[in-house]
C-alpha cells in the first residue's frame, strides 16, 4: 500500500511539473527549474574521479581529460543494468558491449593506461545503489577526495545522494560533462531535455521521501560485499 501511495505521489509530481511548463510556458520560472538541477563545483585536485552509469559517451571522455589534466590519479567507472534483450542475443552468439565495456573501451581510447582504471561490477539500478556501491568500494580502497563526473541534469540530485550516503569524511565535488548540449534555461523546448527534468524531480522526490523515511521509521541496512575489477 505504502509503495502504491509513493508511487501515486511521484506521478502527481510530474503532473504538477507538466502543469508548471503548461501554465507558465518559457519564462524565468522555467529556467530556474532547470538551473536549480546542474551542481558544477571548482575542480581541485582529488584522489579519484567516479564516472556515474550513463552516457558513456558524453561522461567517460570528460573523465579522461579529469585524469590527462592532473585532477585525480585513478578513474572508477561504474555500471548499470543490461538492456532487454542483450542477454538474449548474447544466449544465440551474438555479442555486443554493454555500456561499462564501452566505457572501458573508451578510455583505452582515450589513452588512460590500464592500471589507472577501477571498475565495479555490480549493476545497480539506480543512483542511491551505486552510490552505497562507492561507499563500499571506498572502504576498501580508501579515498578522502572524489570527484564525480555526470550529466549537467542529474549533477544535484547526484551531489544530494552522495554526500548523504558518503557521508562529511569525504570530499565530493560534483562536476558537470561540459559538453553535455543540456540546457538550463531552455529547456522545455527539447523533447529530450524535458523528459530529463521530469524524471531528475521524480527522483529528488525520491531522495527527500527516503531521507524523512530513514530518519524516522529504519536503520541503513548492512551493505553487500562489492566486486571491483
Amino acid at each position: 500500500m505504502i509503495r502504491f501511495l509513493w508511487r501515486l505521489c511521484r506521478l502527481v509530481i510530474a503532473l504538477v511539473v507538466l502543469g508548471a511548463v503548461a501554465y507558465f510556458g518559457s519564462g524565468p520560472v522555467l529556467a530556474a527549474l532547470g538551473r536549480y538541477l546542474v551542481t558544477s563545483e571548482p575542480l581541485a585536485k582529488c584522489e579519484l574521479v567516479v564516472v556515474l552509469s550513463g552516457e558513456p559517451f558524453l561522461r567517460v571522455p570528460e573523465a579522461a581529460r579529469l585524469y590527462h589534466d592532473g585532477f585525480a590519479p585513478v578513474i572508477l567507472i561504474t555500471n548499470e543494468p543490461r538492456p532487454p534483450g542483450l542477454d538474449d542475443l548474447r544466449r544465440i552468439g551474438i555479442r555486443f558491449p554493454d555500456s561499462q565495456e564501452i566505457s572501458l573501451q573508451l578510455l583505452t581510447a582515450l589513452k588512460v593506461p590500464a592500471e589507472a582504471v577501477r571498475a565495479i561490477q555490480e549493476r545497480p539500478i539506480n543512483t542511491r545503489e551505486e552510490a552505497d556501491m562507492v561507499a563500499r568500494f571506498l572502504k576498501a580502497h580508501p579515498a578522502r577526495s572524489l570527484i564525480i563526473v555526470t550529466s549537467k541534469s542529474h549533477t544535484t540530485r547526484s551531489q544530494k545522494i552522495f554526500r548523504s550516503r558518503l557521508g562529511g569524511d569525504v570530499r565530493v565535488t560534483m562536476h558537470a560533462v561540459t559538453s553535455d548540449p543540456f540546457d538550463p534555461n531552455a529547456w522545455w523546448r527539447d523533447r529530450l531535455h524535458a523528459k530529463q527534468v521530469l524524471h531528475e524531480y521524480q527522483g529528488l522526490a525520491d531522495f527527500w521521501r527516503g531521507e524523512i523515511w530513514g530518519r524516522i521509521w529504519r536503520q541503513p541496512e548492512p551493505p553487500p560485499v562489492v566486486t571491483v575489477h
